[in-house]
């Protein structure tokens, strides 16, 4: 009874950790959406994972780990950072790509 017992708490802690996170959003630029086919890349403590924008500036990944991490976006003249804090859930970052100090800059919306 005790092997059973020990046995599934192993599996619930195992797949808990297996558990992906999703981060979505989209990226404005000039007040319009980013063009397509731009790279958002999240990277945390044990890697890093990608997708890109759609013609609408939306973009989705899952990322199977839970904490800070840095999130990138890859236009034309640059690669602006932000941290941002993934969770178990759903997190929601909508994105605006602009100027400062003649560079490129991210922030949340």
């Amino acid at each position: 009874m005790k092997k059973m017992v020990l046995t599934l708490l192993c599996l619930a802690i195992s797949c808990t950790a297996a558990l992906a996170g999703e981060f979505y959003g989209t990226i404005k630029e000039g007040g319009k959406p980013i063009k397509a086919g731009a790279k958002v890349e999240v990277k945390c403590a044990k890697g890093s994972y990608s997708a890109e924008t759609d013609k609408l500036g939306s973009y989705r990944l899952f990322a199977p780990e839970q904490g800070k991490c840095t999130l990138s976006v890859k236009s034309g003249d640059g690669s602006p950072q932000m941290t941002v804090t993934l969770f178990e859930d759903s997190a929601r970052y909508n994105l605006v790509l602009e100027k400062k100090d003649g560079k490129p800059a991210l922030r949340s919306e």
